[in-house]
């Protein structure tokens, strides 16, 4: 009971989307463990699973864990299948959480009008008319899929549903990276370039424009569209 009272219970001031993360990695870092010892030949694909988990959780925007120039770099040693395939597990894992911490987001207080706003309604219609397809769709092209997954928990749409639709959609998208990853072997020094500048100019940004680093998407877009209805 000890061991399951430490991994469950909170630690920080922080809202238990970081618990889930941290813990998360965590989890597959130690998992990871004896696979490595087993299968000394699966390194990459284990720390792809290890970093996917960072890089598709609340804090990617700021962390030098870019997911996509992750996936190239992994191709470069392991079969873009095999790289394609643990890249969607991992990414499905943090999805499914992204939902859950979404939806607890969604059901605070402070946005329980978020359905009246008119953009909100709006595009809750157009979601309804083909909720799979469009689910399928933001998850293929470079669209924000947090909207969509907005609109799927506000819409009530099935987590399940949801889920095998962001699968179809994620899975043609990583297998063109790690294809283009083996295919082109871009050096490792330009990949890690590209996520720690990604990372540098996010944070820059926010601090220059006075937003909070770990600012909460969902949050954002509606008090900012409250502020252009009001005006």
């Amino acid at each position: 009971m000890n061991v399951v009272r430490f991994f469950t219970k909170r630690r920080g001031a922080g809202t238990k989307r970081w618990d889930l993360m941290i813990r998360s990695a965590g989890v597959a870092a130690l998992l990871g463990i004896p696979i490595i010892i087993v299968f000394p030949r699966a390194i990459p694909l284990v720390w792809l699973g290890v970093l996917a988990i960072p890089a598709n959780s609340p804090l990617s925007p700021i962390i030098p864990a870019a997911f996509e120039p992750l996936i190239m770099e992994a191709a470069k040693y392991e079969k873009a299948i095999w790289v394609t395939i643990v890249a969607l597990c991992a990414y499905m894992y943090m999805e499914y959480l992204n939902w859950h911490a979404y939806a607890w987001v969604l059901s605070r207080r402070a946005l329980e009008g978020l359905r009246e706003h008119r953009w909100i309604r709006r595009s809750l219609k157009y979601f309804a008319l083909a909720p799979f397809g469009t689910v399928v769709f933001f998850a293929f092209t470079p669209m924000p899929f947090w909207a969509v997954r907005t609109f799927a928990i506000l819409d009530g749409y099935p987590v399940r549903t949801f889920m095998a639709a962001t699968a179809i959609g994620r899975f043609p998208r990583l297998f063109i990276y790690a294809w283009l990853g083996s295919i082109f072997r871009i050096p490792t020094l330009v990949l890690v370039g590209v996520i720690f500048g990604t990372a540098a100019i996010v944070i820059v940004y926010r601090l220059l424009h006075g937003k909070k680093l770990l600012s909460d998407t969902v949050l954002n877009g509606a008090e900012e569209q409250s502020g252009v209805d009001e005006g």
